[in-house]
């Protein structure tokens, strides 16, 4: 008569835990980095494992950095193969021709004019483009800018929208230095659009490390409003106009005061700077700390938000992009009133 082996089921079971732990525990210590990061982002507080300071634990983060940064050169080295240049040996100097008179100094090309704008329009030329900075509102409210500039002017366009992000985790993705980086290798960039907010109303740890600020602190409000700055002075040091959208009302009563104050950081910065600040609330038609889902128009309810009560519908995204163009005037192009998106 066969029995059952309870012993040797209790051994299998186990060894199947105990594998699955320890593959858990490998997988996070190879990814603590990303993991932290994740962490911070979704529960905006400190991980679980970051009071784990031994070396042997941190060595995991620096394996999978030093991998992802070994692959990058060693890509770089393989596009780098075919256009090597083959040094050819010299001739001996005595068969050297004579060097040729030095050419009359040519003077420096003129620097191009800054784009002009005045207080309610921004002048793009054809050739120029648009920079797009944001979260995923800018996601949903870019690609509609983008076509309409292109269909009506050939205008290109650069968007790095990014769903998730803002100005309190630069560990995750950094604003201030991409938008530097950005305009420092496109000298084509004649205006910025930027949307941001939702993902930032919540405590953040200072430059360098230590506690948490508190949202709202004096501290909290010091550095973030640095680094709005340091975006705006990036594009003033190019001479590039700004359009900063303001992030409007939210159905949570928590995160729709957040957004609220975060506004009152944006307007002040970028009046300051003498840059466009157009608010959300004023384009959606929503008066004071109101939310509505809807936006009645000649007797016409139209959706402005999608079920999260945060992200915009189409039709809404298209309010706010129209009220963009709304600003734009090509140079040389019809200066009639364009169609807007429907």
């Amino acid at each position: 008569m066969q029995t059952f082996d309870n012993v040797s089921l209790f051994g299998k079971v186990y060894k199947f835990f105990y594998i699955l732990l320890f593959s858990t525990l490998f997988v996070v210590w190879l990814n603590q980095r990303s993991l932290t990061l994740y962490w911070q982002q979704e529960f905006h507080e400190d991980s679980p494992w970051s009071v784990v300071r031994q070396p042997l634990w941190l060595e995991g983060g620096k394996i999978l950095a030093a991998f992802y940064v070994s692959r990058e050169a060693f890509s770089e080295a393989l596009d780098d193969t075919p256009s090597a240049t083959i040094m050819l040996p010299l001739p001996p100097i005595a068969a050297l021709p004579p060097a040729p008179a030095a050419l009359p100094q040519q003077p420096a090309a003129p620097a191009l004019p800054a784009v002009r704008h005045d207080k309610d329009h921004i002048t793009l030329t054809s050739h120029g483009k648009v920079f797009f900075v944001g979260d995923s509102m800018m996601q949903g409210i870019a690609p509609h800018i983008m076509l309409a500039l292109n269909k009506r002017y050939g205008i290109q366009s650069i968007n790095k929208s990014k769903q998730s992000t803002g100005l309190t985790l630069p560990g995750f993705f950094d604003w201030p230095r991409t938008v530097s980086e950005t305009l420092q290798s496109e000298p084509d960039i004649e205006m910025m659009v930027v949307f941001l907010g939702p993902n930032d109303p919540w405590s953040m740890k200072p430059d360098g490390g230590g506690q948490y600020l508190k949202f709202k602190s004096p501290e909290w409000e010091q550095l973030y409003r640095s680094r709005i700055d340091n975006i705006l002075q990036s594009a003033q040091q190019k001479h590039i106009p700004v359009v900063w959208i303001g992030p409007p009302n939210m159905r949570k009563k928590a995160l729709s005061e957040g957004v609220a104050w975060l506004d009152t950081l944006y307007s002040s910065a970028v009046t300051d700077a003498g840059q466009y600040y157009l608010a959300a609330n004023d384009i959606l038609g929503y008066q004071g700390d109101t939310y509505s889902d809807y936006q009645e128009k000649e007797g016409r309810k139209f959706k402005l938000r999608s079920g999260d009560g945060i992200h915009f519908t189409p039709y809404a995204q298209k309010l706010i992009a129209n009220r963009v163009l709304s600003m734009i005037v090509v140079e040389g192009a019809e200066q009639e009133k364009p169609d807007e998106l429907q």
